[in-house]
């Protein structure tokens, strides 16, 4: 039921807030605090979710222009017990804080959102841990999902200096949980531009001297770097591959965004698998590795051999694949279906030079 507050009633809510809800604020934040929460409890029909919700519609305006006030009436309603902005007794900026306790309600909720995202989207582990990473680090930050709620997370995140691509994530993950709780949010994603850094991908010299290496002293990794580096495929589907589907030349399986992807395998390829069965990536217990464990192999042969480590890891391997491709044959379009790209636009990246390169081409360009 409604609650009617009388204009009495309302200066003495105002001033119990002014007393206990500011905290340790500056003088120039407890102004800004007091002017929003004033002109809320002049406007609000009610101090209630509902009464936030009808005082958004019909001031707008005001809060467009004071673009503060969000903040400080949500702090204002979180003290008066409503549920909005972050947790009680929590302070400003609080991601880097010890983790509050999520309530058993949030835990059943996000418990119930990964068995639905399992089921519904079938998406792979990995990106199952970055999604409940995502609401779990949200329900530590505030109880209530409501659009404002998750809009105020996503700007702290921005303030606290997570990259864009996390924020992204972080943002597809709420977004899911409003789909999964039929309560549908639209947020904002922070622009940014892919880049390569091409001096991190190892030079046609530097593979061939790691090949020659591992061919010799670790033949299963020697092995694994060739599949790499002649298909572009990801880590993550590179434990897929069996044997078998060398042998065959070619194979489809299903990759990143669970979307099915086609492979295609050298005639050399396919000789080396002649004969093995089962898959190509497996530990010495029988167990396929971890992409933790490839690497840790690699990042040694290429020490041994002198080569930088930052160059020596699986994914390097599918941008030195699209690097040769690209200088091979120029097609950026193939390429991108190789890849297993959404869109041209994001095989792009493999156009830009390194610095030795840029550098050469306008010594050799600019005559002027």
């Amino acid at each position: 039921m409604k609650k009617i507050y009388s204009d009495s009633e309302r200066k003495q809510i105002l001033a119990d807030y002014i007393q206990k809800g500011l905290g340790q604020k500056s003088f120039d934040q407890v102004g800004k605090c007091v002017s929003a929460v004033s002109y809320f409890l002049t406007h609000a029909s009610d101090i209630s979710r509902r009464g936030y919700r009808e005082f958004r519609r019909a001031n707008a305006s005001y809060l467009t222009l004071n673009p503060w006030a969000t903040d400080a009436i949500c702090g204002f309603l979180n003290f008066r017990g409503v549920g909005y902005s972050k947790k009680q007794n929590r302070k400003e900026e609080t991601l880097e804080e010890k983790p509050s306790i999520i309530s058993d309600k949030n835990k059943e909720t996000l418990n119930g959102y990964l068995f639905w995202l399992q089921g519904e989207k079938d998406y792979s582990a990995s990106t199952l841990r970055t999604y409940y990473e995502g609401i779990k680090r949200f329900y530590e930050y505030c109880e209530e999902f409501s659009q404002d709620n998750c809009r105020r997370f996503v700007a702290t995140l921005e303030q606290q200096g997570f990259k864009p691509q996390t924020v992204r994530l972080r943002i597809t993950a709420l977004e899911r949980l409003g789909e999964y709780l039929k309560k549908p949010i639209k947020l904002k994603r922070p622009v940014y531009h892919r880049t390569l850094h091409t001096e991190n991908v190892p030079t046609e010299a530097e593979y061939k001297k790691l090949c020659d290496y591992l061919k010799e002293e670790k033949p299963d990794v020697y092995f694994l770097v060739r599949v790499m580096g002649s298909t572009g495929c990801r880590v993550s589907e590179l434990v897929q591959f069996t044997y078998e589907m060398i042998q065959q030349g070619s194979c489809t399986i299903k990759g990143k965004g669970s979307k099915y992807r086609q492979f295609f395998f050298t005639k050399e390829l396919q000789e080396l698998a002649k004969g093995k069965t089962g898959h190509i990536a497996i530990n010495k217990y029988g167990n396929v590795m971890n992409p933790r464990g490839i690497d840790f192999g690699i990042k040694a042969a290429a020490e041994k051999c002198g080569i930088d480590k930052k160059k020596a890891h699986c994914h390097a391997f599918r941008h030195f694949f699209a690097k040769m491709f690209l200088k091979k044959t120029k097609d950026v379009v193939q390429l991108s279906d190789l890849l297993g790209h959404g869109s041209v636009d994001t095989t792009r990246i493999y156009l830009q030079k390194s610095f030795v390169e840029q550098k050469r081409e306008v010594n050799r360009v600019v005559s002027w």
